[in-house]
Order: C-alpha cells, then structure tokens, then sequence
C-alpha cells in the first residue's frame, strides 16, 4: 500500500493537535502545581506545535492542488479550513515565541491557548467534512484532480519533488488570489447568514 500526495496533510495534522493539547495542559498543570519539569514540557510542546503545524500546513496547500471540487459548498469548505489553519499555524509561532521568552504562562496566554484547541478542532471538523459528505481526496468519489494525486515512491523522488513544488506555487497563488477576492471564511458566513433568514416558528400549534 502506498501512499499518495494528497494524503500526507491527514497524516500529519494530528502532531500539531496533539502538541497543542500537551503544550496547554501541561502548562495549566505546570501553573498550578508549579512543576518546573511540566512547565518545561508546556515550552517545547508549543514550539513543536508551531513546527508540525507549518509542516501540516504546507501539505495542505499541496493536497489542495491535488483534489477535486464538486460544487460551491465544497470550495467554501476549503478555503475556511484553509484561513483557519492559516491563522492557527501563525497564532502557535506567535505563542511559542512568547512562551519561550517566559518561564511561566501567563493566564492571557492559557485563555489563548485554550481558544486554539477549539478553533483547531473546529478547523479538523470542517476538514472532515470535506472528505466523508463531499468526497474531496477520495478517488472512489472523483474527488481526486485529473493527472493528479501521484504515489509516494522512491523510483519517482524527482517527479515528486517538481510535482510538490509546483502544487506549492499553485496553492499560494490559490491562497492569496481568494483572500484578495475577500473569501476568508466563506462556509462560517453562509451560516451565520442562513440562521438570520431562518423563519421563526410561530408559538402555540400550528393548524
């Protein structure tokens, strides 16, 4: 069984998770207690978070170039996942750059990280989304790009390389050109503006 490009971003989003859960509660632990060596575990579980985020990050931008989009929902799906991956990987250099300057948290800084673990986990949710209802990734659903979605070989290293890279340009470009056009969290706004036009149901039975 070999794997494909596209799938590499689902293998590595849950380091960032993970390190993000160890880092906070850790330093909740830490705080409380005042345990040097779990204070140390919170330090180096942020800076881990930022690294494997950014690592996740980067092959999301690749598995976005590698999949198909059937759909308007589906695209909003993505591009919203994408900005609130964006915005975490950019929170967790910020905090392990802080968390490093400091030998305790600060309860502002826990507060944040706290708020992170749920963003993140609503991000991961949305990514779910995307492949179980709407087929992105899955070659069985056509969700994978014609000529796209190649298997991780060591006979094909250099056509991965170029492959990769050339999905890295195209997922920047995708990146920026969206959020130039506005659409930064286009499935969270569809929502809001959906439950403001939902019908309010009347009180009493209805005849």
């Amino acid at each position: 069984m070999t794997m494909r490009l596209q799938e590499v971003h689902p293998a590595l989003v849950h380091y960032p998770i993970a390190f993000l859960t160890l880092s906070v509660g850790s330093d909740v632990l830490g705080k409380l207690t005042g345990s040097r060596t779990l204070l140390g575990i919170g330090k180096l579980g942020m800076a881990m978070t930022a690294a494997t985020g950014a690592l996740a990050g980067v092959f999301g931008l690749i598995a976005q170039e590698e999949v198909e989009l059937r759909g308007k929902r589906a695209d909003d799906l993505l591009v919203t996942h994408r900005t609130l991956n964006m915005g975490f990987v950019t929170l967790a250099t910020a905090m392990a750059i802080t968390r490093a300057r400091r030998e305790k948290p600060s309860l502002r800084y826990l507060a944040t990280g706290l708020a992170a673990m749920g963003a993140v986990a609503y991000s991961a949710y949305l990514g779910g989304k995307l492949v179980y209802e709407h087929g992105v990734g899955v070659a069985a659903a056509n969700g994978i790009a014609e000529g796209h979605g190649p298997e991780l070989r060591m006979d094909r290293a250099q056509e991965l390389r170029e492959h990769a890279m050339e999905d890295m340009r195209r997922g920047l470009r995708t990146a920026v050109r969206t959020m130039a056009e506005g659409k930064w969290v286009p499935a969270l706004r569809e929502e809001a503006e959906g439950e403001a036009v939902m019908p309010r149901a009347a009180d009493g039975p209805q005849p």
